[in-house]
């Protein structure tokens, strides 16, 4: 029979030290967030200020005749 394992209550030391870990991993999460956020909407208005390229056929090419050499 398996013995269960020893519960150990947690300090409020290392309580706080994860809590401090989370709080810094979280505000570099939404500062990336947001700047991530920021630079989309920048390339998005770059790309609507500037006026769609307008796409031009290339003339047919006539053929010489044959006789012109």
């Amino acid at each position: 029979m398996k013995t269960k394992p020893k519960w150990t209550p947690v300090s409020d030391s290392a309580r706080q030290a994860e809590s401090a870990k989370i709080d810094r991993l979280r505000a570099l999460r939404l500062a990336k967030e947001a700047a991530d956020r920021e630079a989309k909407e920048i390339a998005d208005r770059e790309a609507a200020a500037k006026p769609p390229k307008r796409r031009v056929r290339a003339a047919p090419v006539k053929n010489a005749p044959a006789d012109a050499m």
